[in-house]
This record gives structure tokens, sequence and C-alpha cells, in this order.
């Protein structure tokens, strides 16, 4: 009887341990590391999913997109959050390491918004003539610099423009050169700032200023300009419908990279925190966080992509 007994509490003591390590499983941290632009929202996930898993910590390091391949191969970050997707050489840099892809998730979908003054006249521009404020190149097709506001509003004041952008590690620095330079290069003159906040207010400070920056930062301290592709077309104001069916020129996707190995099941805390993320409760925080949350389509090709089942499909905006 009294070897029964103890053998009935070394199961007792056995299953109290199995309990408290299960439980135990719970704890853990993330290290978020990339883009001014998508950090808010992963801090935004971050809150909600520690409400749910309160002893788990999540760090959010917000450097940069360029800062995200590095931190990501090296170890550095769990996730990398970026507002342009990886390029051949960081994409080349990761696989020599790990003899594999990182795995890409397309997250929301965002916008680089240009914006003035709330007093600048100005209510529309072409891409032809942001290349002309930003470039010494203008591949886009503009004749000549612009340099003043009259020359692009007859009824502006005739002031000198300043010119305001984002730092070389800016992953919206990247795309706005790409997209609204046509690939050419920034104008000496161009001021660059190393966050989209900052980048609100010094227009929203400056009667001269124009700038851009990802749409969840822009508030009612500045104005929008609706952005033509050529002198024909009217022009498309940033909102979520133009920015999730493209009609917007500068609408892009967000991006979260993990180091998930292929052909086995995602566990752990990063893939955890990326299901949220792709939940209802996530995407419902990325629409009050000012983005465009995925389609239901979108998001069960990328839960598929988690899952190991299919590649991304989500298509790259410009």
């Amino acid at each position: 009887m009294r070897l029964a007994a103890r053998l009935l509490a070394a199961a007792a003591c056995l299953a109290q341990a199995g309990g408290a390590a299960a439980a135990g499983a719970a704890d853990g941290s993330l290290v978020s590391v990339g883009s001014d632009t998508v950090s808010p929202l992963i801090a935004r996930w971050a809150d909600a999913f520690r409400a749910q898993r309160p002893r788990v910590r999540i760090e959010v390091q917000a450097a940069g997109s360029a800062s995200a391949p590095s931190a990501l191969a090296e170890g550095a970050a769990d996730l990398g959050s970026m507002s342009r997707p990886m390029s051949d050489a960081e994409l080349a840099s990761f696989h020599r390491r790990y003899g594999y892809a990182p795995t890409r998730l397309t997250v929301a979908h965002d916008a680089i918004v240009v914006f003035v003054h709330p007093d600048n006249p100005l209510r529309r521009v072409t891409l032809a003539e942001l290349d002309a404020i930003y470039s010494d190149t203008r591949r886009c097709g503009a004749g000549s610099a612009v340099r003043r506001w009259r020359e692009l509003d007859a009824g502006a004041d005739d002031l000198p423009m300043l010119a305001i952008g984002r730092n070389g590690v800016s992953g919206t620095f990247e795309l706005f050169r790409e997209t609204a330079l046509c690939g050419g290069r920034y104008r000496a003159d161009v001021v660059a700032w190393p966050g989209n906040g900052a980048i609100v207010a010094a227009v929203a400070g400056n009667r001269e200023a124009i700038g851009y920056a990802g749409i969840g930062y822009v508030n009612g301290l500045v104005k929008p300009l609706a952005l033509a592709r050529g002198d024909a077309d009217g022009g498309v104001l940033p909102d979520r419908s133009s920015v999730t069916d493209g009609r917007y020129p500068l609408a892009r996707n967000l991006y979260v990279y993990a180091n998930l190995p292929p052909r086995r099941a995602p566990a752990g805390l990063p893939a955890e925190f990326l299901a949220f993320a792709l939940s209802d409760d996530g995407q419902a925080l990325a629409r009050l966080e000012g983005f465009a949350p995925l389609s239901a389509a979108e998001r069960d090709a990328q839960r598929a992509t988690l899952g190991g089942l299919a590649n991304p499909t989500t298509p790259d905006r410009p």
C-alpha cells in the first residue's frame, strides 16, 4: 500500500511538472527590426498579442527597412518588417547563411502619400512633376527642374519649394525613388528625415514644403495631393479603396519576413504572432492604424504561405 501511495504521489508530481512545462511554453520573447512605417503596426499587434500572452516579451525596433534583412540573417531579429520587398542581394545573403529563403508575408496595404501645407492651393501633381521636384535626372519626362511653387500652380505664391523626403535606409525612400523618380537620383538639396512623423511635422509647419510619408502617418495638419500618371489624368487621392485596388500610383504592400525553415510545420512565437497579424483582430488593428487590410482571399493566401502550403501569392505593388 505504501508503495502504491508513493507511485501515486510520483505520478501527481509528474503531472504537475508537465502542467508547469506547458504553462512555461507560453513564455518567450520576440524581436522585430525594420520599417519605420510598419513598426507602429507591429507594436499595435504586440500589445494585443501580449494581452492574450502576458508573459511574452516583444521588442520593436524601427531602424528602417534596410535594417531588417541583416538583422534577420544574423539572428538578431525574429521578424523583419519592410515597406518594400527584399532585394535580390538581400535574399542571396540570407540564402548563403541558411540554404533557403526567408518566409515573406504580406500583412497590409499602404501608400506613399504626397502632401503640402494646408494653405497651399495645389491639389494635384503628376508623377513627372514629382520627379522634377525631387530628382536631378528627370527620367519621368519633365523638361526642367521645378524649384518654385508658381511653376506648378499659377495661383500659388512665388515662393521657393522645400522638398522633404526620407533617408536612405528607408524602404519608403527607395520605393519613391523607383516609382516617382522612375529609378532616378534624388537632388542634393532634398532634405532627408529619418522618420515619417518628422516629415509630416516639418510640412505642417512650413508653407513652402512638400513631403511624402506612409498613409498611416498623414493627418489633418497637412493636405494630401491627388497623384496623376499623366497630364490628361485628373489624379487619384489616397484612400483605402484606391490603395487596395491599385488605382493610386504609389500604393504598395507591407511585409514581414521571418526565418521559418521550409517543409516544416511552422512553430513557435514568430509563427503564432504572424498568425495573429492575419487574424480578424489583427487586420482590424491594421485598419485602425490607417492601413488597408488584406482581403479574405489575400489572407487565405498568406495563411497558406505560413502553413508551408504555398509560396506568397499577393503581387508586389510598385
